[in-house]
Formats: C-alpha cells, sequence, structure tokens
C-alpha cells in the first residue's frame, strides 16, 4: 500500500529538473554578458572624443618651391613674357623722344664705356640738339651702347624664380632666352640694370629675345616702354615716385 501510495504521487524526474536548471543559470550568464559588453561599448563610445580629420599635410620640398616660386600669386609664366614682349613691340621702333623717362635712363647708363671695372659713364659735354643738353643724338649714341648690352652683357643681375626670395636662390640666367632692361629706386632715383631672368619685383621696361635684340628695336613702342616704368612685373604694386 505504501508503495502504491507513494507511487500515486508525480515526482520529476531528478535529471530533467538538474538539465533545465543549468540551461537557466546559462542563459543567465550569456545575457549578463551581453549586457556588460553593451554597458562597455557604449561608455566607450559615449566618453571618446570625437576625432578630426588631420589637416593635409605639405611636404617640406613642395613648401620651398611654392615660396620659390612667389606663393603663386606673383608668378611670370611663359606667356606672361610673351604676352608682354607682344604689347611692347606694337610701334615702329627707332629711339625714344627726347625728355622722356626712358630716354633718359638709356643715356644715363648705356652712353659711355662698359670696362671689367664697372661702367664708365659719359662726361663730356652732351651734344643735343641744342649743345650741352641731351639731345637726338645722345640719346641714339645710348640706344646703340642698350643694344650692344642686351646682345651680349657685361653685367647682368641676378633675378628669376620668384618674389621675395633669398637672394642665393636667385640665377644669373634662367635659360627661357629673354634679356630684360629693369628699372629700380635707389637713393638716387630710378636706376636701370640688365637681367637674364624675369626681373621679379622690378619695373621691367623692356624685353627682347637674347637671339633676335634687332628685332624689338625694330618694333618698339616707346609709349608702352614709359608706361611699363609705372608698373612691377611679378610683385605688388609700389608707388615709389
Amino acid at each position: 500500500k505504501f508503495l502504491a501510495r507513494l507511487g500515486s504521487v508525480w515526482w520529476p524526474p531528478i535529471r530533467g529538473q538538474m538539465a533545465r536548471t543549468s540551461n537557466r543559470i546559462l542563459a543567465s550568464l550569456v545575457l549578463a554578458s551581453a549586457a556588460y559588453s553593451a554597458t562597455q561599448l557604449l561608455v566607450a563610445f559615449v566618453g571618446a572624443p570625437p576625432s578630426s580629420p588631420s589637416p593635409p599635410q605639405v611636404g617640406s620640398r613642395g613648401l620651398v618651391a611654392l615660396q620659390a616660386r612667389g606663393g603663386g600669386e606673383y608668378d611670370v609664366s611663359d606667356a606672361d613674357i610673351q604676352n608682354f614682349y607682344s604689347q611692347l613691340t606694337t610701334g615702329s621702333g627707332g629711339d625714344p623722344p627726347k625728355g622722356s623717362v626712358v630716354s633718359e635712363l638709356i643715356v644715363k647708363f648705356f652712353h659711355g664705356e662698359f670696362t671689367p671695372q664697372g661702367f664708365k659713364r659719359y662726361s663730356g659735354l652732351w651734344k643735343g640738339p641744342p649743345p650741352g643738353t641731351i639731345g637726338k643724338k645722345d640719346i641714339s649714341v645710348g640706344i646703340k651702347g642698350l643694344a650692344e648690352q642686351m646682345k651680349n652683357p657685361m653685367f647682368v643681375s641676378k633675378g628669376g624664380i620668384g618674389y621675395g626670395i633669398d637672394e642665393s636662390q636667385k640665377v644669373v640666367d634662367d635659360n627661357k632666352g629673354w634679356v630684360w632692361l629693369a628699372a629700380e629706386m635707389s637713393p638716387g632715383g630710378l636706376a636701370v640694370e640688365l637681367f637674364k631672368s624675369v626681373p621679379y619685383g622690378k619695373r621691367a621696361i623692356l624685353v627682347a629675345k637674347q637671339s633676335n635684340v634687332d628685332e624689338m628695336f625694330s618694333k618698339v613702342n616707346w609709349d608702352q616702354a614709359t608706361a611699363n616704368i609705372e608698373k612691377t612685373l611679378g610683385g605688388p604694386e609700389v608707388k615709389q615716385r
């Protein structure tokens, strides 16, 4: 009877009960682990400072090259030089008129003798007319001296590369085939120099193909040359007179 009563009462199988208990514990652990991981991820996301894009890096050589070209603002391209020449050679050539700034500069700096020791300026009586003043005869001598020096200059100033660069970076000849007459203000007034490289920051008056200087003198527009004195080539405009 006791056994019969005992058998009538439902007892869950011990092995099944243990399996279900283990499953519940394992599930709880998985859920707890997932919740912890999610919490850590959220903290990391909220706490980390926003990243900003890195600024573009400019190589030191590229920066030097950019500075050497004047930063692009005052670049003088081959097309610019050709355009300068085309505007200059819209005249009928000949000598500049008496009394113009250009003619006086040419006489002052090219009427004389070029020696290895330097330029010896003419100190005699101006031929005029009238005698004693700078006239057509003196201008003609100055133009002849200028043409000779542009073809085969004895003294050439350094230029080229770009505006505002260090003196050590300038060059005597940029190998572009042009020769320039350019002015700059000095303590004694405007002074002119010859360049075989772009005269950045100077007042470029004339430019000629060194292989054909006579072409420029046969077509030069002296009004344009005079107007060029008021402009700075490859540099900021500065009123100096």
